[in-house]
Formats: structure tokens, sequence, C-alpha cells
């Protein structure tokens, strides 16, 4: 459940990195209906949402541990941030992937980490798919 929360964190952290840098060019006042209708949302995520974000997560992981190493190696800080940057491009496409926006699957990580509700629907779809995949 701890590996749980902080993978999601992690992917949230770099998630919302990439999504601040593509966001940070947009008119702050176009941004903020749209972030309150996703927070208004965010209750209201049906399975096969959460299904993509337990997929998405996953895949997020997958990239922080294969990019964990190369930051333990890194000499420069311009090397650390170029690998960085390669980390969040890589995490940003593996949630595409699975049809979710970073908006969406950053909302759904922020919300599994105060909702409990949430977080054991999430537990159990991932618990579910790995079953199903087994």
């Amino acid at each position: 459940m701890n590996k749980f929360v902080k993978t999601i964190a992690a992917g949230a952290v770099i998630a919302s990195c990439a999504s601040f840098s593509v966001n940070a060019q947009q008119d702050t006042m176009q941004q903020q209906p749209a972030q309150d209708e996703m927070k208004q949302q965010s209750a209201n995520f049906d399975d096969t949402t959460l299904l993509k974000f337990t997929m998405a997560m996953e895949a997020v992981s997958d990239v922080a541990n294969k990019y964990d190493s190369k930051f333990k190696n890194v000499e420069s800080p311009e090397k650390a941030q170029e690998i960085q940057k390669e980390a969040q491009t890589e995490m940003v496409e593996q949630i595409e992937e699975t049809g979710l926006t970073v908006e969406t699957y950053t909302t759904i990580a922020q919300q599994v980490q105060t909702d409990e509700k949430l977080r054991e629907r999430v537990l159990t779809i991932a618990r579910e798919n790995r079953q199903e995949n087994s």
C-alpha cells in the first residue's frame, strides 16, 4: 500500500511538471474553468477511467524504475535535468497511451491520496486487472 501511494505521488508529480510546462504557455484565464470542472468531476470517475488510471500508474512506475538507476549515476545537474525531461516525456506518453490526459491522471492521483473510498476502488480494480491478466 505504501509503495502504491509513493508510485502515485511520483507519477503525479512528474506528470504535473510536464503538464505545468505545457500549461505555462497557455493563458491562465483559460485554464481555471477547466481545472475547476476537473475537480468537480473527480469524485465521479467510472471504472473504465480508473482501470486506465491503474494501467497508466503501472506504466509510470516502470518508467520511474527505469530512470532511477540513471539518476543515481548522474554527475552533473545538466545531465540530471536532461534525464528528468526524458523520464517526464516517456511518462506523459505512457499516460496518454492508456487514453487518459495528464490532467485526468494527475487529478485521480491527487484524489486517491486523500479519498479512502476512491483509493479502495482503484486498488480493487488494479487487483482484478492483475488477476485477469495472470
